[in-house]
């Protein structure tokens, strides 16, 4: 009797494995009749292991009085109850994918104990059910009761017996997502009037498990492989589609074509075809978009199985469940956009502080705000703001810019009324961003669509670009056609503008920066008197000189100058006198030196040098001359001169090949020691002194000297000739 049973029980609910929810069936002394395929995989019990055994031996708590009593009413055909999600989280505990337990909602419904005769009639319904019901009570509701085919509330006559049976929806994510969204509860009211309405027409259906396919959340469907249409669709098609089940069978074969989006049709077919090889209770998902009645595209997930065979064991039909995921689609695109726009930052904002150059970064900004928003034209326009008076024009000026080949460039005009209308004006107290997708249909100043008209601009993104106090500019990104400008995209200019102004601040400081550091390096390597090089300067040139010529082993030459009795001219004339006369020597003195190579230098009080690198004595040697001829043309009065009244000076000429193992104060050496000897020799001269080669390696010393001296050029005015 029992083995029959058995076979009867898996018979009439054996389709039951099919479907996403849990599914028991309990004798009125708790034994364990029925075990789906859900249950097992959520409880980890194999149907084995639990048929045939009472559920109390693996849930004791439901001996409790609240459950064991409940429970009686339903073995006594009593109407249907609900264990709610809110009271009773876990009916049947089950663990749910993080290790948490699972929150059910689970509804009891008498059944009676039918005939065998009854079977065949049951299973032909029990195919066209999933009973995967929407919970009633997870908002904290009161939960509606549930009738069903095999119940009216009544006990039926004869002592007729009954069994339990539970179903169980797993509601953990439903639950957690109405925790998350207080907002939902007012729709819950409202699903729960539904909800109300719609058991109020099973209580008096005859079709149990109709009813609970059309209530199930998902579109509920079988396909015919063979005629290649829909032989049944639930009536979710009507929330999840628009369209009336019957509407749905009556496109036949055109179903695929009128509805699934053109892109997913071929994956489609893919899915399709591998029914032929797929074994019974093996499922396949597939994820893809059908066309509401409204025209919007919905995406959903199908989870199909073989339902049918033919005679010869080819599949026939399919059962499936194909869930609206259009929202968590959306979500999940959102989510992606926003890590593209986080990604896309950091780059633009690592690559932009690479650089310290303000040019650099203001290029760089450009190019990859043009390659991200896929714009004609990105500028960044620096203009001062208006002060003082609202009325007054700003000009701006395009600093940089990215352009497409086919726009026509704006880098380097000067605009008049770059005053993109009011808003830039209250820049100072309201920063923000202005899309403007269609510039024809935009309420923009007559002045400001010409201007655009220029450059073609059809829509364009503008975000100032604001330090402080101070309206530094704007950046713009530009279309030549209409656009339509994406959330995405707007908040990327907007959190960029911050970045680059920071950017920006940071390089002009650091211009700033270099300046001042230039300025310094130049105070300290120049003479302030004489605007020439200083002592300092002299040293660092000549012994980056000397090792150059080491290693190229070219000639070196050094001329020192020194003003012929200038303590005297300054005890007749006075310093402030002596300051003019070392300035006006110093500037004779650099104008007879022309290459960039050369320097001139103040080398001591009234001394002056002359280093000219890759110079041979001959060379320097005229340069000397010049100085000469240039000093005697200042005629510059010297009434306390023993060898004119005018202005003289004393040049010593030093020439040779440096060498790796001495040191530059060698040729200083040489050179100190030919002037002195021309002022031995009565002063207003040059005298040279060109060291051999031997001598190069005494010790460092002075090479002895093989004096030339060369007297004023017969067109000087000598001491007397004036």
């Amino acid at each position: 009797m029992i083995d029959e049973e058995s076979k009867t029980i898996e018979e009439k609910f054996g389709v039951l494995d099919s479907v996403p929810v849990g599914a028991c069936l309990l004798r009125d002394d708790f034994v364990v009749l029925f075990w789906n395929t859900c249950l097992e995989d959520w409880t980890k019990i194999p149907r084995s292991q639990i048929l045939g055994a009472k559920i109390t031996a693996h849930f004791p708590h439901l001996n409790q009085p609240k459950y064991a009593t409940r429970f009686q009413q339903i073995f006594a055909g009593g109407p249907p109850t609900i264990f709610s999600s809110q009271i009773h989280k876990h009916l049947i505990p089950a663990t749910w994918q993080d290790g948490q337990q699972r929150i059910q909602q689970t509804t009891v419904t008498a059944v009676p104990a039918l005939e065998a005769s009854e079977t065949q009639r049951m299973v032909t319904d029990l195919l066209l059910q999933s009973i995967e019901s929407e919970p009633a009570s997870v908002t904290g509701l009161a939960a509606p009761a549930r009738t069903s085919m095999f119940s009216s509330g009544a006990l039926l006559p004869n002592g007729q017996s009954f069994y339990a049976l539970l179903v169980i929806q797993d509601v953990t994510d439903l639950t957690h997502r109405i925790q998350a969204y207080r907002t939902m509860r007012d729709q819950a009211l409202e699903e729960v009037k539904v909800r109300q309405r719609v058991e109020e027409e099973l209580r008096s259906s005859q079709h149990f498990i109709q009813q609970i396919a059309d209530a199930a959340p998902y579109l509920l469907y079988i396909y015919d492989l063979t005629e290649q249409r829909n032989v049944y669709v639930n009536g979710q098609a009507s929330k999840l589609l628009g369209y009336t089940p019957q509407e749905i069978l009556q496109m036949q074969t055109a179903l695929y074509s009128s509805l699934v989006y053109p892109e997913d049709v071929g994956q489609l077919a893919v899915h399709l075809s591998q029914f032929p090889s797929l074994e019974d209770g093996c499922i396949l998902e597939l994820e893809y978009r059908l066309k509401h009645r409204s025209g919007e595209w919905r995406w959903f997930r199908c989870r199909d199985q073989v339902f049918a065979r033919t005679s010869e064991g080819a599949p026939k039909q399919i059962f499936g469940t194909a869930q609206d995921i259009t929202e968590y689609k959306r979500a999940e695109a959102a989510l992606r956009q926003q890590k593209e726009r986080e990604l896309l930052m950091a780059t633009i904002t690592q690559h932009i502080r690479q650089s310290l150059d303000l040019d650099e970064v203001l290029g760089t900004t450009v190019t990859e705000v043009r390659q991200f928003l896929q714009a004609d034209r990105v500028t960044i326009v620096r203009f001062q703001a208006p002060t003082g008076n609202a009325c007054a024009t700003p000009r701006g000026a395009v600093m940089v810019e990215s352009v497409a080949p086919h726009c026509r460039p704006m880098l380097g005009e000067t605009l008049q009324n770059f005053c993109f209308d009011e808003f830039f004006l209250e820049a100072y107290k309201h920063p923000g961003i202005r899309p403007i997708a269609d510039v024809g249909a935009a309420d923009l100043p007559p002045h400001q669509i010409d201007l655009l008209a220029q450059f073609d601009v059809k829509a364009y993104l503008v975000v100032p670009l604001v330090q402080g106090e101070e309206l530094w500019g704007m950046l713009m990104a530009n279309q030549c056609i209409p656009r339509q400008w994406m959330q995405l995209e707007v908040e990327l200019l907007s959190n960029l503008a911050a970045q680059l102004a920071i950017a920006i601040v940071q390089a002009e400081l650091y211009e700033q920066l270099q300046a001042a550091n230039q300025q310094l390096e130049r105070l300290a390597t120049l003479d302030e008197l004489t605007q020439l090089a200083n002592r300092r300067r002299f040293d660092q040139y000549l012994e980056m000189q000397w090792r150059s010529g080491a290693r190229e082993q070219t000639p070196l030459s050094l001329i020192l100058c020194d003003i012929d009795s200038f303590k005297s001219y300054n005890d007749t004339y006075g310093h402030p006198g002596g300051d003019k006369c070392l300035r006006q020597v110093a500037g004779a003195i650099a104008s007879a030196v022309k290459r960039p190579a050369d320097l001139v230098a103040r080398y001591g009080g009234e001394e002056f040098a002359v280093i000219l690198p890759n110079t041979k004595i001959k060379g320097a040697l005229q340069v000397a001359e010049q100085i000469q001829t240039q000093i005697a043309a200042l005629q510059v009065p010297h009434a306390a001169s023993a060898v004119s009244q005018y202005v003289t000076v004393s040049l010593g000429v030093a020439s040779m090949v440096p060498g790796s193992d001495l040191g530059a104060e060698i040729l200083i050496a040489a050179a100190d020691r030919a002037l002195y000897q021309a002022k031995d020799l009565g002063r207003d001269r040059i005298q040279l002194y060109q060291p051999d080669s031997a001598s190069n390696k005494q010790n460092g010393a002075a090479p002895p000297a093989r004096p030339v001296d060369f007297p004023r050029p017969p067109n000087l005015p000598s001491a007397t000739s004036a």
